[in-house]
């Protein structure tokens, strides 16, 4: 057998430097080659620069009409620098972070017993950690105000059930003992 099929799967695989030369950096040239291109024909016909209007850009300039991914755009840092550099987006990426779906943490409705798990959730994934945080803090709250609540609660029924027992333990007493008539007046021998 053969050395290639004797590799473990720990086994790290180095590029020959025949391929690096040849093969691999005429793709990375052709991918910024055609980045640049794209971008300054979007720049100069006063559209958008994005990803999706590179990529669609590249494939009307391309010879060969594959034009580049976005992938590739994203993986060569030169392509990247140059697409980065003249995009029309300028945000920052924690601006994206906010929940898609605004859930009030403030006093959580009531949940049905047979509701769709699966897209509550879905509901929950879509949003933010700090939401998810504060939801669950009112559900704790509201989880301890509800059992001190029925520790109340048992506390009375307990203390009403020991005066019942009481009570009854009384009235059992009384009806074993037979009732005494009190004499008011001296009694008369014969």
């Amino acid at each position: 057998m053969s050395s290639r099929f004797n590799r473990g799967p720990s086994d790290h695989h180095e590029p020959h430097p025949w391929l690096e030369e040849k093969v691999y950096a005429k793709l990375r040239q052709r991918t910024v080659d055609l980045v640049r291109q794209s971008v300054d024909a979007l720049c100069k016909g006063n559209q958008r620069v994005s990803l999706a209007t590179v990529v669609a850009k590249s494939k009307e300039l391309d010879s060969e009409r594959r034009g580049v991914s976005e992938s590739a755009i994203l993986d060569n840092p030169e392509a990247r620098a140059y697409y980065e550099q003249h995009r029309s987006w300028q945000g920052n990426r924690k601006q994206q972070a906010k929940p898609l779906v605004s859930i009030s943490p403030v006093r959580p409705g009531h949940v049905k017993p047979d509701r769709d798990e699966q897209r509550a959730r879905q509901r929950y994934l879509r949003t933010s950690k700090e939401t998810v945080v504060e939801r669950l803090l009112a559900v704790e709250q509201l989880h301890a105000q509800e059992r001190e609540r029925w520790l109340s609660q048992q506390d009375e029924v307990l203390t009403w059930r020991l005066r019942a027992e009481a009570a009854e333990a009384r009235l059992a007493q009384q009806a074993e003992t037979p009732t005494r008539k009190t004499r008011t007046g001296p009694e008369k021998k014969a």
